[in-house]
């Protein structure tokens, strides 16, 4: 059975697909994850941006950001949905956590 969303049926991720990974990486990371798509440019031909964040819950005095967060307009030339570009700069918001993580001391 085919899930419904915003577009026709394709073979890539849907929107269930971005709300599960959207679940897997708040667990993941300790984060409040979320997408968040908006008006591009003035008038009805701007298209979209497609901003995916990370907020986490620090302590005071720690070297860990508050928030890190990918974004990207939409329409492009490498995603034929929405809901694929979404699920893709998820993707890129997993890759740039990894990055915050390899920066920082663990233990000293």
């Amino acid at each position: 059975m085919r899930k419904t969303g915003w577009e026709e049926p394709t073979n890539g991720p849907d929107w269930i697909d971005v709300e599960m990974l959207m679940r897997a990486l708040s667990a993941l990371h300790s984060a409040h994850v979320a997408v968040i798509v908006s008006p591009l440019g003035t008038g009805s031909t701007g298209g979209v941006d497609v901003a995916a964040s990370a907020l986490f819950d620090v302590l005071p005095g720690s070297s860990l950001p508050k928030a890190v967060a990918v974004n990207r307009a939409w329409p492009c030339n490498t995603h034929k949905t929405l809901a694929a570009h979404a699920f893709n700069a998820l993707h890129e918001l997993d890759f740039e956590i990894g990055k915050v993580y390899n920066n920082e001391k663990l233990w000293e």
